[in-house]
């Protein structure tokens, strides 16, 4: 139904199976991808609807995941969205804490009943880029993650990445095998006295480990040095990271003075591990969605047209100079072979990035890629006309050399005009 209806209003196949919104048949045509689910429009922090998550409802013979999202592209990445979050940032600040959940049910659920504040990551785990967007309004998280295996994994994740960059940290403790809808459809005020009740996520392992039956002292300095300790490690604060290993020392029946030594000798192993994943993560839709040197320009040019940032350049003679001179055609003229399609999907991308960046910086960022581009191109010249010259010398052929050592100093004296203007622009 969604193909149908894109099609009666114009648009290509190609760029409706690049939105994610139709998969090809194998033996040719289409079908939708979202058939028979409902529906979770994906915001990004300008509400602006950049995919989609489905959940599978009603008798159906679909079979796979009970939820399935827009697959990853120029647009959607799921590792910098959070659903919710345009609606709940004001919240955030409001409230001073963010509540953070995993399924689109449990947000709307946890907004019907007044926490506004509450967003859910899609299909990953917390990475950088949503703490960042958090940090924003509030360094206070509130994990509400399922209590399954995979759930109690995803929440030591997300609790290391915030740690890593400060942020507080609680545990909102849910019923086993009940979720955040699941506890709010059932009573209001348990999911309120839940929600009151939040600890520290230190304070929430420690008490399940007091809770497991028949754990010894070796397991419990087991669990506190092969487990906690990562957690300490990476506390910003000295005076909460000694307050913290005096509650370990509590919890083991020992002097703190013995836990402080064996975590000065501790180094996080672990940790190290979850970071570049992310940047695996990043590198990969990076390099899947990378642009030429040419196409960037080209974006940015198109993006500080589109937003009349081009005004307030102060040499814009002097960077179509240099592209004509790079490229050999005028940068306008090349804008003109992008299709309308290319070109929105170049503007929404860098709306996202740029959109806080003065004109200064972005004609600055645009001129020193030309440059960065003439250089490259130059000393590629620079190579050739020395062998060049090296041949016209072994020929005895003086006036062909004199011409081309001419030619290659101007190229070193352009050079160093470039140079130059690098410098000034770092």
């Amino acid at each position: 139904e969604c193909y149908d209806y894109l099609k009666t209003k114009k648009y290509h196949d190609a760029d409706i199976e690049a939105v994610g919104l139709i998969i090809k048949k194998d033996g040719g045509g289409y079908y939708d991808r979202f058939r028979s689910r409902i529906m979770f429009p994906l915001f990004d922090g300008r509400s602006r609807v950049v995919g989609f998550s489905g959940r599978i409802y009603g008798d159906t013979d679909l079979k796979g995941a009970k939820y399935i999202n827009s697959p990853e592209g120029p647009i959607f990445d799921k590792s910098r969205v959070l659903y919710g979050y345009h609606i709940a940032k004001t919240a955030m600040s409001k409230a001073d804490a963010c509540i953070l959940v995993e399924g689109q049910f449990d947000v709307v659920m946890a907004h019907q009943t007044g926490y506004e504040h509450t967003v859910a990551i899609s299909g990953t785990g917390l990475t950088d880029h949503h703490i960042t967007m958090v940090k924003r309004f509030t360094n206070n998280v509130l994990l509400a993650l399922d209590s399954d295996a995979a759930g109690i994994k995803a929440t030591r994740r997300s609790v290391l990445a915030a740690y890593r960059h400060g942020m507080n940290v609680k545990i909102i403790a849910l019923p086993q095998g009940m979720d955040p809808a699941d506890v709010i459809a059932k009573s209001s005020e348990q999911w309120d006295v839940a929600v009151t009740d939040a600890i520290e996520y230190i304070d929430y392992r420690l008490d399940q480990l007091a809770r497991t039956e028949n754990l010894s002292n070796q397991q419990k300095q087991d669990s506190v040095v092969g487990d906690l300790f990562e957690f300490v490690a990476q506390i910003k604060s000295a005076m909460h990271q000694d307050r913290t290993l005096q509650k370990l020392a509590g919890f083991l029946g020992v002097s703190v003075e013995s836990v402080r030594a064996d975590f000065a000798g501790f180094t996080p192993e672990n940790s190290e591990n979850i970071q570049p994943e992310q940047k695996q993560e990043d590198n990969k839709l990076q390099s899947q969605f990378a642009l030429s040197s040419k196409n960037e320009i080209m974006a940015l040019y198109l993006f500080a047209r589109e937003r009349e940032l081009i005004k307030d350049f102060i040499n814009i003679n002097d960077m179509q100079n240099m592209y004509t001179k790079v490229y050999e055609t005028a940068i306008d003229d090349d804008l003109q072979t992008i299709d309308e399609t290319q070109q929105n999907i170049h503007l929404f991308v860098l709306e996202e990035r740029y959109a806080e960046t003065p004109a200064a910086s972005i004609e600055k960022i645009i001129i020193t890629m030309l440059v960065e581009e003439r250089l490259r191109i130059i000393e590629q010249a620079s190579q050739e006309l020395l062998i060049t010259i090296r041949q016209m010398e072994s020929s005895n052929d003086d006036d062909q050399v004199r011409i081309l050592q001419k030619q290659h100093h101007e190229l070193l004296l352009e050079k160093n005009t470039c140079l130059g203007m690098l410098n000034t622009n770092s």
